[in-house]
């Protein structure tokens, strides 16, 4: 923008970009989800492949090839990529990477025997039995960085095979501030208010990049952005702007939007004794009306999934097929109050004048948690709030610092309800694996919220979850935990989908989250110095199109 590369002392050559997270504070291990990186690990570390929306795959990136063979998935490191020490970025590396990610209870290690490395460029998994080749790519390949070296980080291999309890208590509690980088940037500044990254000459893509610094800005919150953008104080951003925003926008900023197969849910907390009431979870779902929630917060960009599911709207009808119309719906533009109201009359709530109370009496207070700064998200939630209360839940905006709210409230649980992403975003969300296993065993955020069929590090037992047969009659019990690891295991279409209906029925009936709105994310691209691709090209629909395209080349300086 103009200003920001020369105008305003920050000096030529510098892309400014932001965040909302202190700078002082990000770290950048990602089995530590405590103030874990936003953006600029995208610059420091190169992401293993990334996918792109528009063609539906992998595009090869630190791991430039990879293959199934009997058994096992071979991938192979690029070559003359190296860490800013000047060692290069080997086999050992990933290897280190994904032994951690097995070790540490990721999803990899469900289908994955070993983790072993062939050659200096070559790793190699071994795989335990059948597994779906779908799930194997997404989980070894997408959304994954190389961000922990061997020799940083390989002692917390070999503490697992010593004391398997304190290498995981100290790799999740380690903040990795003093990184080592191996992408085309490395840090050069850290204060409170930015983090300044600098280039590195010998990464193969510097020469893609004829700029050599990127500046991530402190904003608290998306108005802060929208003052920044209209000032022209930032080049390039990931943020949401309703329409009445853009459109008092400089001229020269260009929208790219890419599906973001995530969006604005209400995540209870099972074990409070409200929101852990099954009762409770389905009446809110059927008070609340989805299509006025959007159009409050703002259409353009945002849609009311159909199905309160954990499969993304546009794929719902794709996977459940004929057992489409058996699903509940709650409402998706109606407020289903008399539903609600005998949902609630069956479990023993009643009415005390214009209020809900349980059994002993006591009210039924749903205050709502959400990020202060996130104005869809508070807009939502206002709008949540106010159907609550007209319903005679008592709630109000409970709203706090994202950084608070990442840093400690979620991990903690110290919320009853709180807004929160209902799809774990990108390309695997298309696939029912992932967005089940986000709502159904371990949500990616860091949510401690106690359901008993999650994971043990978001407060649950992976339990038995007993629930209302689909077919009408009687009830039936499954166990999401084991459920999702057979789906994992099988390249069995028809099994695939078989478990892929029931896992979303109990995400139905059950609502360990409850879905109200999905959106498409919203990149916003200065043109006034900056030379950037057609809107809607290709090679920008990508997470996240600005800083992939840094590294493409298909970002340049112009001023």
């Amino acid at each position: 923008m103009a200003g920001c590369t020369g105008g305003n002392g920050t000096g030529d050559g510098t892309h400014v970009s932001y965040t909302n997270q202190v700078p002082t504070k990000i770290q950048y291990n990602p089995l530590n989800p405590t103030s874990y990186s936003q953006y600029s690990h995208y610059l420091l570390f190169d992401r293993f492949a990334n996918f792109n929306f528009a063609k539906g795959e992998f595009i090869p990136y630190l791991i430039q090839d990879w293959e199934f063979g009997d058994g096992s998935f071979e991938m192979t490191v690029r070559d003359g990529v190296t860490w800013e020490d000047g060692d290069d970025v080997t086999a050992g590396d990933v290897a280190t990477q994904l032994r951690l990610a097995r070790l540490t209870g990721g999803t990899i290690d469900q289908f994955t025997d070993s983790v072993e490395v062939a050659d200096d460029r070559t790793v190699v998994l071994e795989l335990a039995g059948e597994v779906n080749p779908r799930i194997v790519e997404f989980n070894a390949l997408g959304q994954r960085f190389m961000t922990l070296k061997e020799s940083e980080f390989g002692e917390y291999v070999e503490m697992f095979e010593d004391d398997a309890e304190k290498a995981q208590s100290e790799i999740q509690s380690h903040a990795y501030k003093d990184v080592i980088a191996n992408g085309p940037f490395t840090v050069s500044e850290r204060g409170n208010q930015q983090i300044l990254l600098e280039k590195r000459d010998d990464h193969p893509d510097s020469d893609n990049i004829n700029f050599d610094r990127v500046a991530f800005r402190y904003l608290d919150g998306n108005t802060a952005v929208h003052q920044a953008i209209g000032a022209d104080e930032l080049d390039s951003v990931m943020v949401f702007a309703p329409p009445n925003v853009v459109n008092n926008f400089p001229d020269h900023i260009r929208m790219e939007t890419i599906p973001g197969k995530v969006g604005y849910g209400l995540i209870p907390q099972h074990n409070h004794e409200h929101t852990g009431d099954r009762a409770v979870r389905q009446a809110i779902a059927h008070v609340l009306d989805r299509e006025t929630i959007v159009k409050n917060v703002g259409e353009t960009l945002k849609q009311a999934p159909p199905l309160p599911v954990g499969i993304p709207s546009d794929d719902q009808k794709r996977w459940l097929g004929d057992a489409y119309d058996s699903f509940e719906d709650y409402g998706v533009n109606e407020r289903q109050t008399d539903d609600a109201e005998q949902i609630l009359l069956d479990a023993g709530y009643s009415k005390d004048g214009d209020t809900w109370v349980d059994g002993s009496g006591n009210v039924v207070e749903l205050p709502i948690t959400v990020p202060s700064g996130w104005t869809d998200w508070v807009t939502a939630t206002q709008t949540i709030v106010d159907q609550l209360n007209d319903f005679g839940f008592e709630s109000q905006v409970d709203s706090r610092n994202f950084s608070a709210l990442n840093g400690t409230v979620w991990p903690n649980g110290d919320f009853v309800l709180s807004a929160g992403g209902w799809l774990p975003g990108g390309g695997r969300a298309s696939f029912p694996y992932f967005s089940l296993h986000h709502q159904l065993l371990e949500h990616y955020r860091g949510f401690t919220y106690n359901y008993t069929p999650a994971n043990e590090n978001r407060g649950g037992s992976n339990g038995d979850v007993t629930i209302p047969s689909r077919t009408g009659s009687g009830t039936m019990t499954v166990n999401p935990s084991d459920r999702l690891e057979e789906l994992s295991e099988t390249s069995d279409e028809a099994t695939t989908r078989e478990i892929s209906i029931e896992q979303a029925w109990v995400t139905n009936v059950d609502l360990p989250v409850i879905p109200v709105m999905e959106k498409q994310e919203q990149a916003f691209l200065a043109t006034d110095e900056w030379s950037v691709p057609e809107q809607g090209s290709d090679v920008s629909q990508v997470r996240w199109p600005h800083l992939w395209l840094i590294r493409q080349g298909e970002l340049q300086y112009d001023g």
